[in-house]
């Protein structure tokens, strides 16, 4: 009888856990069950922002086609701290101006280089204005890649 109570309140917490961890994965965000969002700007047109999840295994998706305009957020899921950047390892010069050097400088907003991790649970935007096939790494943990294909 004892062990029942213990199962049934095992299954109950079990439950109660499931229940919170659906809330808040999926339920408070429609960025993150849909994976796009929808935002009018100034002139009355619409901004694409795009989400891309980093977690312990790398970026989600890995490879993503967007528009010229739109945003890509990278929404930090993991323990660990990331840092996305524009390819090659170590300068962050594929994109066009952008460089690690810019970093901490007035540029800073315009290349594609969160210019430091991203904790756990936040995230960085950056908007893509120029077309092309735009791989990324991690800057901090060797072996994680990904690409934006603008259109």
């Amino acid at each position: 009888m004892v062990s029942r109570r213990i199962a049934v309140g095992l299954v109950l917490i079990f439950v109660v856990l499931a229940v919170l961890w659906l809330f808040n994965t999926v339920l408070d965000n429609p960025i993150k069950t849909a994976g796009v969002v929808n935002n009018p700007d100034e002139t009355g047109g619409s901004v694409t922002e795009h989400v891309v999840e980093i977690t312990a295994n790398g970026f989600s998706p890995r490879e993503l086609t967007i528009s010229v305009g739109d945003s890509v957020a990278w929404v930090n899921k993991d323990a660990e701290e990331h840092w996305p950047a524009s390819a090659m390892h170590p300068t962050h010069t594929v994109y066009p101006g952008s460089n690690i050097e810019k970093c901490g400088t007035s540029e800073e907003t315009e290349i594609f280089d969160a210019c430091g991790g991203i904790l756990p649970g936040e995230s960085w935007t950056f908007v893509f204005n120029e077309a092309g096939s735009w791989g990324y790494h991690d800057h901090i943990i060797n072996g994680l890649f990904g690409k934006i294909i603008v259109e």
